[in-house]
């Protein structure tokens, strides 16, 4: 994978600034329907070293949430759909489309259940994975289904949890379905309350993963034992941490395994009512896209948000991730080891209860051990979004 940025990790480019969504009333069920239009310039649409390409383009997100509240029972449906329009370069133009449901049960006082499922239709963009002979962007289907089980009182001492999730992902072009494969994850959680708001864990997962295609070498499993902790212990801070080991075997001896140190760790904090600062890091391993055996990534993300007044607010935000990219092939030379860094900054204006206005800009640098992999991108984008 060319570039290992987490974005659920890099901060937000979305408005900051409190939006009331009232929503519709759809029979016994409410519906709360969005709408996004972008419009940006990228400086370099493929990450390339040289040769850059730039471009405008627009981007339409509508999406919609139905929800329905039956006592303690919860039951929700998502569609969104992105639609993305290149000025000079047509060729990575997409259009994605999100589907899901979720149903959240309370069997009674003690046990839970919640089931989910989703369909995605994503994309690849040029230049996001080493796959050699792309010329435009890899189009992918994803079908998911997960079901958590949880046990004991929301006060207990003692909580259970058991967790169940498969992912299956298709490309839709020959030149990608080599990554084709299922992802069938297992995990179980035992909590333990110290404090009123603070909880200690011991989290267990298995994952099998196979590929598709027979001749792929790429079939693993992977497996994690981690200790952690949950808490809030003011109002101003909250967070989530665990630490772990984590093994990922292939079924080919021909590939390296991985067995090292494992972590997550999630921090929000509160300096003032107005301010917020959220600060995330991570190690964590991810599948090959055509260089290595696999990818290991150690990441920081620190993103801080303040509301200057009621309608206007504000984000910046850094992040910095570490991926090397082991081989047990030592014809392939060195090991590749990228060094990425990603800086942004935005600003919100609520133009209407309902309606808000983002404008800024998102710096990304990577440097490699490998200087065909180097590459800076600049883009500055406004978007106009409307919720009811």
């Amino acid at each position: 994978m060319r570039t290992s940025i987490k974005l659920t990790l890099v901060l937000s480019v979305a408005s900051n600034t409190a939006i009331a969504a009232q929503g519709l009333p759809v029979g016994p069920a409410r519906a709360y329907p969005e709408v996004g239009l972008t419009l940006q310039h990228n400086d370099n649409v493929t990450m390339k070293n040289q040769d850059e390409e730039s471009s405008m383009m627009a981007i339409l997100s509508p999406r919609a949430t139905l929800e329905h509240k039956q006592k303690a029972n919860t039951y929700q449906g998502t569609l969104g759909i992105d639609i993305g329009r290149y000025f000079s370069t047509s060729t990575d133009n997409y259009e994605d489309v999100q589907l899901g449901g979720k149903a959240d049960w309370q069997i009674d006082r003690r046990a839970s259940f919640s089931l989910g499922a989703d369909y995605m239709r994503g994309h690849d963009p040029r230049g996001s994975t080493d796959r050699g002979g792309i010329s435009e962007p890899s189009t992918w289907n994803s079908y998911g289904m997960r079901g958590l089980f949880g046990y004991g009182m929301p006060r207990a001492r003692i909580r259970l949890e058991g967790e169940l999730g498969h992912t299956a992902k298709r490309y839709t072009d020959n030149a990608s379905e080599a990554d084709d494969k299922d992802e069938t994850e297992l995990t179980g959680r035992v909590y333990y309350r110290i404090l009123p708001k603070t909880h200690l864990f011991v989290e267990a997962s298995d994952a099998i993963i196979n590929y598709t295609l027979d001749s792929s070498k790429q079939d693993n499993n992977r497996f994690n034992l981690s200790v952690g902790a949950t808490w809030r212990a003011t109002a101003k801070t909250t967070g989530r941490a665990k630490i772990g080991y984590l093994r990922k075997a292939f079924d080919d001896d021909s590939r390296d395994d991985f067995n090292g140190i494992s972590w997550q760790v999630a921090v929000q904090w509160k300096p003032l009512s107005r301010s917020t600062v959220d600060i995330a890091t991570g190690r964590y391993t991810a599948d090959s896209t055509g260089v290595g055996d696999y990818l290991v990534t150690n990441d920081l993300s620190v993103t801080g948000t303040h509301i200057w007044m009621p309608r206007l607010s504000s984000s910046l935000g850094f992040y910095f991730a570490n991926t090397d990219f082991p081989t047990n092939n030592a014809a392939a030379g060195p090991e590749r080891s990228d060094d990425t860094f990603n800086f942004n900054l935005a600003a919100n204006y609520e133009l209407h209860k309902m309606v808000t206005v983002s404008g800024g800009v998102k710096f990304t640098d990577r440097d490699s051990n490998s200087d065909t992999e180097d590459y800076d991108q600049r883009i500055f984008f406004v978007t106009l979004k409307a919720t009811y």
